[in-house]
């Protein structure tokens, strides 16, 4: 499996500081993007110590080949070793950013969103905590892949208030899930399989509150640079008043190369079988 990812972070046009944070990680197919929050530079320092905690120990664990009880008391049955270990370094990350707030005044109160994307030749793990967003881009279609855990979300689901509604509620940035205001976290984390020339977008909600889905669509599939593209998303949101962090990394998968060389190599055994008998049926005319 091919990928080809950019990311870029912005601070806007109305804050002082970007307390978004994010990482690309092409080696092992990883991708984590944070939203901040809290006085001070706590929000700052809680979205970097979530994404640097996850991908060392994701990394750390996969070059160790850790077994999942090494990572976890109870693995969980339905998820890969990856899946996993992802999971286990959200909540270590969580503990962390939750014993940090506890040290300091001016860390009192900080946590950070979190969604982070795992891709796999036969596997993609999308897990998130808080409103910023995992999208999967599939041919004309964008599906929203993250559950936003906000005030909002449950109003809605309960059938409380209107899809417009929520659109304009000042409750929609209250959130109901984050790391850091717990010693432990709730994580929603779910595998796919991986299609070819699917495209991915991890966001906070800096874009989200600005630009629509079906404007992200519309950006993302008129192009073939994530870079390029990453750059026409915050565009977008900076020209709409840019009023938050904007924090946007696109990935594109592309499957054909491996998965030819994947039945290559499988059929290559009766290839050759094939081969061997239409020489000796060769051999045998002759003689």
């Amino acid at each position: 499996m091919k990928l080809k990812a950019a990311s870029l972070s912005d601070p806007g046009l109305k804050r002082e500081r970007n307390e978004d944070y994010s990482a690309v990680d092409n080696s092992i197919g990883l991708y984590i993007v944070a939203d901040g929050m809290g006085g001070h530079q706590a929000g700052e320092v809680a979205s970097k110590v979530a994404v640097e905690i996850i991908q060392k120990n994701v990394n750390y664990w996969i070059a160790k080949n850790s077994p999942e009880d090494e990572v976890f008391d109870l693995p969980d049955s339905t998820l890969s070793t990856r899946g996993n270990y992802i999971l286990s370094s959200i909540k270590l990350a969580n503990r962390v950013i939750y014993e940090l707030s506890k040290v300091s005044a001016k860390f009192k109160g900080m946590g950070t969103t979190i969604v982070v994307l795992a891709l796999m030749p036969y596997t993609v793990i999308a897990s998130n905590v808080g409103d910023s967003r995992i999208y999967l881009i599939r041919g004309d279609t964008i599906e929203l892949l993250s559950r936003e855990h906000n005030m909002v979300t449950e109003q809605l689901e309960m059938g409380l208030i209107s899809k417009e509604e929520a659109e304009v509620s000042p409750l929609r940035h209250v959130l109901t899930r984050n790391l850091g205001s717990s010693d432990t976290v709730d994580v929603d984390i779910f595998e796919i399989e991986p299609m070819n020339k699917d495209r991915f977008l991890l966001c906070t909600d800096g874009l989200t509150d600005l630009v629509s889905d079906d404007e992200i669509l519309r950006i993302i599939k008129n192009g073939d640079d994530p870079k390029h593209l990453c750059q026409q998303l915050v565009s977008e949101a900076n020209k709409r008043g840019g009023h938050d962090n904007i924090t946007v990394s696109l990935i594109f998968v592309n499957k054909q190369d491996d998965e030819r060389k994947g039945v290559a190599k499988r059929f290559w055994p009766l290839f050759k079988k094939i081969i061997r008998g239409l020489r000796f049926q060769l051999t045998t005319k002759k003689g």
